[in-house]
């Protein structure tokens, strides 16, 4: 499509379909901080919301009777930011946002799970800061171990949490052939440094000392299977 093409394109389009947009995490933050009238909503369940949600979000949750009524309240001039779990309540409350005459809409693409997956600023979570490993020690079990999978995770990361049942699992299941540890990614700041990592979960496996695979973001138990018996 040409340049010309195109304008014409969006001079026809109507303005809700313009203006609603599904972005990824990074610019979805970065349009919320630049956005100092912004609307921020969190469309889960009550319940949800208390296990952890983005700063200064207000819950109005998508499924409830009186979502409608919520929705009326807000500024129709002003940027409403929307986003749910992992994105498809989203699209629901965007769809009744623009009919409802909402037409700066902006949804966050893969919700809540993408967001702490990679490491944005989360508000209503328990922290463990307390260090557990540092490089030293952790090297230390590395060169001593044939093979040792190491988990880096948080408690309010939603993949992490997913994932942490089959992490469970595998560590007893695998108790004497592999290592499986955790590191948390909010107290053990040396480990996060020295493997450069910036988007949890982050799946590091070595063999006889040396890092021969790294898997970011959830991993299904079939693939952690495979990485602990290298079949």
């Amino acid at each position: 499509m040409n340049r010309f093409a195109l304008i014409t394109l969006l001079l026809i389009l109507p303005v809700s379909l313009i203006l609603a947009q599904t972005i990824p995490a990074d610019t979805f933050k970065i349009r919320l901080d630049a956005t100092p009238n912004a609307q921020l909503l969190d469309v889960r369940t009550p319940g949800e919301f208390a296990g952890g949600h983005l700063p200064d979000a207000q819950n109005l949750n998508v499924q409830s009777a009186d979502f409608d009524a919520g929705v009326a309240k807000l500024d129709k001039t002003k940027p409403v930011f929307i986003y749910c779990l992992s994105g498809g309540r989203t699209k629901t409350a965007g769809a009744r946002l623009k009919s409802m005459g909402y037409t700066n809409v902006y949804e966050l693409q893969g919700g809540y799970l993408k967001w702490t997956a990679k490491m944005l600023p989360v508000a209503g979570v328990q922290r463990n800061t307390t260090p557990t490993w540092t490089s030293a020690r952790l090297n230390s079990l590395i060169e001593s171990q044939p093979v040792v999978l190491v988990d880096v995770y948080a408690a309010w990361c939603g993949p992490c949490q997913k994932m942490k049942p089959t992490i469970e699992k595998l560590t007893q299941e695998f108790a004497g052939k592999a290592t499986v540890v955790m590191v948390n990614a909010d107290a053990d700041k040396e480990i996060m440094k020295q493997y450069s990592v910036d988007e949890i979960p982050v799946i590091l496996l070595f063999r006889n000392g040396k890092l021969v695979s790294r898997e970011i973001g959830y991993q299904e138990e079939s693939r952690l299977r495979t990485l602990l018996t290298g079949n």
